[in-house]
């Protein structure tokens, strides 16, 4: 009968050794918590063709990307979004047309803006935004070699993800992220609201690199979460 066991040497770390490790760890973990709100908030512009605007920022950020437009060499500003779910009766049928009205209200040239609204979605509106920017794009009959967005915080990492999800790999995508306004990137940790849009951000962005099936660019799939 052949053998089922087998006697083998183990080396496992001594006392200094485990202390070494868990010294290590710490130092690792610590580390990655006060900077995640910086990885999050990721800043990496392309400066090329246009800027997409997320239209859920608030009016201090929607007059920032008026401003970053004008001074740079942006051709159009395109502001996204679907429905305001938070109102029983908005204003608005979008964030995009939201968005927009506020720009025009602010004097920024109708001829350089355009709303690309997006369907009530249950989930992963983001992305579904995205995609509606894409059709945009197609429906004008142009493909956008690089573009910027505009979102706010520690959203912008898994904005930046979803989009490059939704568009080819021709298309270079560049994202900006703007200052919160109700907490701090450095200690994000001293205040509620810190600490619940880090944690959220941080288990979306894990759930759009390991769970989220969009489906191929056109199809079906691709346009689950509108109902």
């Amino acid at each position: 009968m052949p053998a089922l066991f087998k006697q083998r040497l183990v080396t496992l770390p001594t006392l200094w050794g485990w202390l070494l490790i868990v010294l290590v760890l710490a130092l690792s973990l610590s580390y990655t918590f006060k900077h995640l709100g910086h990885f999050l908030a990721k800043n990496q512009p392309t400066h090329g063709q246009y800027l997409i605007v997320e239209g859920w920022v608030n009016e201090k950020a929607l007059s920032q990307a008026k401003t970053l437009f004008e001074h740079g060499q942006y051709e159009l500003l395109i502001t996204s979004g679907g429905p305001d779910t938070t109102q029983i009766k908005p204003d608005y049928p979008s964030y995009a047309d939201k968005a927009a009205a506020f720009l025009i209200s602010q004097g920024f040239d109708t001829n350089k803006l355009s709303a690309a609204p997006a369907p009530a979605s249950a989930q992963n509106r983001t992305y579904l935004s995205a995609v509606k920017v894409r059709q945009w794009f197609e429906s004008q009959d142009m493909k956008p070699i690089s573009f910027d967005i505009l979102s706010s915080g520690v959203h912008a990492r898994r904005t930046h993800k979803l989009y490059q999800m939704a568009f080819s790999d021709t298309t270079e995508i560049g994202i900006i992220a703007l200052e919160p306004d109700h907490h701090s990137l450095e200690n994000w940790w001293h205040s509620s609201d810190g600490i619940k849009s880090v944690l959220a951000e941080t288990v979306g962005l894990a759930y759009s690199y390991c769970c989220f099936e969009p489906g191929e660019m056109g199809s079906h799939q691709e346009l689950w979460g509108i109902y």
